[in-house]
């Protein structure tokens, strides 16, 4: 496997894995408020400034250019993901082979595309996780690249780049000069056209002040540790159509952290460089796992186990050990206690294998139809959402101009724990507020909930429309969860507004002459 092809077909192979359901599903919310992002900046506006937005530039200024070459699309962030995804796992496959041999590396690249390929979306993470892999890869000989790789993650993932430089910095001090000035450049050059642009106050509140401060408290969940979910045991066959699914899905944060304890464990006799970074930022993403433990987060955690499972399982004297550790050809054999760890470690790689193949196999038989929308592009959905979405769109096509502004809002506006920005860009029509994202401690207080009612006086806007399903209001165990009592948006809209119809979960409401 170590023939230059090897690479490019690991490459090939993970776009194919991923690509086979990338045209499949919608994110409403997440989805939504990303290409909105792009579609402001590509108007000319900027983060932080002209609009509300917690993110680090780097994926919404991508995005942004490719909204100016291709206009809108929802076909353009997918294959920004599919090739994000197929390199983080030909990445990963490389990391693994630095201290395995290449069968348990070609178990990690497994689990790492069946992890990243579903559930997709146009997040940050698989870019900044690629560039975190690519530095792990390089710090050892090639400081500088290491560096500047990491300035470019912190551009997509702030807590990425921390982990990964922390973790370098800690496995390499010799080389810890050429690498800080590579990662501050790369990071400055990014950065600073939008901190001037936007002023640094701005910035700092919302990428550093927010994140630190607020956005734990409204977002995090429980950990998953007991399922109450559907749980059929009448029969084997009723359990993998009922519960099989659920449940794995169900515990895979969990197992991730359980084979990472392990994983680590069963390297403590190996700390070289190379087992030090990775260990490193590997705990950095468990943190992020920690902040809101649901599958989009579990991802990088799952593919960095995977690696380190490889290198317990499939020991290879690659990876530069500490002087005064014994050599892994010369290294007894793990008995009693000592093969704990390393069963954990191989349980979460076959762990994640088994439920990323069960997770592909029932995205690939979903019934879905195209999506008859301008900016669809071949994009699928279930029939019923197709059917609600194309009429909704036509509803709002009809009664606003081209240029006017449409507000979308939420069931209420003292509980919100999910939006639909993406219907702006399959209408085609602008927000007249700052808010794209519907977060929860923003939009649901009176300061915020007044300055909306302004921009929707002063902009005339003529059509509201209320996404009413119960997403939008779930009763989540954290502070979004919680009702903040501000119902100024609910009274306007009742006093300025009346219904025009609805269409399925979504209900239109017209300006009163």
């Amino acid at each position: 496997m170590s023939s230059r092809p090897f690479p490019a077909l690991l490459l090939v192979a993970g776009a194919l894995v991923s690509g086979g359901t990338a045209l499949k599903g919608i994110q409403p919310n997440d989805e939504g408020l990303m290409l909105q992002a792009a579609a402001r900046i590509a108007g000319g506006q900027v983060p932080y400034r002209d609009f509300w937005w917690f993110y680090p530039p780097g994926q919404p200024y991508l995005l942004a250019g490719l909204h100016e070459i291709f206009g809108p699309t929802l076909l353009a962030w997918r294959v920004v993901r599919v090739l994000a995804d197929s390199t983080v796992a030909a990445l990963a496959f490389a990391l693994a082979r630095r201290g395995a041999r290449d069968r348990a590396a070609l178990a990690a690249w497994v689990a790492a595309i069946l992890t990243m390929a579903y559930p997709s979306g146009p997040h940050p993470f698989p870019v900044a996780l690629a560039l975190a892999l690519g530095a792990l890869l390089a710090f050892e000989t090639r400081p500088a690249l290491a560096g500047a790789l990491v300035g470019a993650c912190a551009a997509w993932r702030i807590e990425f780049a921390a982990f990964a430089a922390a973790g370098i910095l800690l496995a390499r001090p010799a080389g810890a000069a050429r690498f800080a000035a590579a990662a501050a450049a790369a990071a400055a050059v990014l950065y600073a056209p939008v901190v001037v642009a936007a002023g640094a106050g701005p910035a700092w509140d919302l990428l550093v002040d927010y994140p630190l401060t607020d956005f734990r408290d409204y977002q995090a969940l429980a950990f998953p540790l007991s399922y109450d979910g559907p749980l059929n045991t009448s029969s084997p066959r009723g359990f993998l159509d009922d519960s099989a699914e659920p449940l794995l899905l169900f515990y895979l944060p969990l197992v991730m952290v359980v084979g990472l304890v392990g994983a680590l464990a069963a390297l403590l006799d190996r700390l070289g460089p190379q087992v030090v970074a990775t260990g490193v930022f590997s705990l950095g993403t468990l943190a992020y796992l920690l902040v809101r433990a649901d599958l989009f987060h579990t991802a990088p955690l799952a593919v960095m186990v995977a690696v380190l499972a490889a290198w317990v399982l499939g020991e290879a004297p690659r990876i530069q050990a500490v002087p005064g550790t014994v050599p892994a050809a010369r290294r007894p054999p793990r008995r009693g206690w000592r093969l704990a760890p390393v069963a954990l470690a191989a349980l979460a790689l076959a762990y994640a294998i088994a439920e990323g193949l069960d997770r592909r196999w029932l995205a690939l038989r979903q019934d879905t139809v195209a999506l008859q929308l301008p900016a669809a592009d071949g994009v699928r959905v279930p029939a019923r959402r197709a059917r609600e979405l194309e009429r909704v769109v036509a509803r709002i096509r009809r009664a606003v101009p081209a240029g006017r502004p449409v507000y979308v809002a939420t069931r209420r506006g003292d509980l919100v724990t999910s939006g639909h920005p993406l219907l702006y860009l399959l209408a085609g029509r602008p927000n007249p507020t700052r808010y794209d994202i519907p977060a929860p401690g923003v939009v649901t207080s009176a300061p915020i909930q007044r300055e909306i009612v302004a921009d929707l006086e002063r902009s005339r806007t003529a059509l509201v429309v209320r996404w009413t399903d119960p997403v939008t209001a779930a009763r989540e165990p954290n502070a979004a969860g919680r009702p903040s009592g501000v119902r100024i948006l609910d009274d306007e809209l009742a006093r300025r507004y009346r219904r025009a119809g609805h269409v399925g979960s979504f209900l239109l409401l017209e300006r009163r002459p």
